[in-house]
């Protein structure tokens, strides 16, 4: 059994690294390419490196709030707490937190799927967790930078689209599962 742990962790640890050396093959890609265009055109490329720092001190100031709530949300938001609010009989309050913790969760979705997992065994609705799940389509970092090139009517109404079709899912897939089965009855 440890023999089987020890590998998933060091499988996750090679996935780890892959995905660093990704992110730095694509930085050298794309510093490679902005060097290719400032050599060829100074023009351009002093107009796109202009346009990068402006947008950069437009969404900063948001990104910085964004990410300081996100922080502090995943250090005090305990998986037993949600649990206690998200099992059977939560009713609104229930739904409330799927949503707002759907938006405000961050990090590989995959990452959450054992989590989800341990909360829905534990006794989380499977609806509730689909909400969960759909809800971190919205990414609070990136709504400054929608509302700059589609403006706030359109970031306003495809934000509300997506949390209300999250709990139509969601209501669907608790009517669908029974939500009050556990894990083990759905299989």
């Amino acid at each position: 059994m440890n023999e089987k742990k020890d590998r998933e962790k060091q499988t996750g640890k090679k996935r780890a690294k892959k995905s660093v050396k990704g992110r730095w093959i694509f930085l050298g890609i794309s510093a490679v390419l902005y060097l290719t265009v400032l050599i060829i055109n100074q023009s351009k490329a002093l107009k796109v490196w202009n346009h990068f720092l402006h947008l950069t001190g437009e969404i900063l100031p948001f990104l910085l709030v964004v990410f300081v709530i996100m922080i502090l949300i995943n250090l005090f938001l305990k998986t037993e707490l949600l649990i206690k609010y998200m099992g059977e009989g939560s009713g609104l309050k229930g739904w409330l937190i799927a949503i707002i913790t759907g938006i405000l969760s961050v990090g590989a979705i995959y990452l959450w799927f054992p989590v989800l997992k341990n909360m829905m065994e534990k006794g989380v609705k499977p609806g509730l967790v689909a909400v969960f799940l759909y809800n971190r389509g919205i990414k609070l970092h990136w709504l400054p930078l929608m509302a700059l090139y589609f403006g706030m009517k359109y970031v306003v109404v495809l934000t509300l689209v997506t949390v209300l079709v999250s709990v139509l899912q969601g209501w669907i897939l608790n009517l669908l599962t029974g939500k009050s089965k556990t894990m083990e009855e759905m299989h």
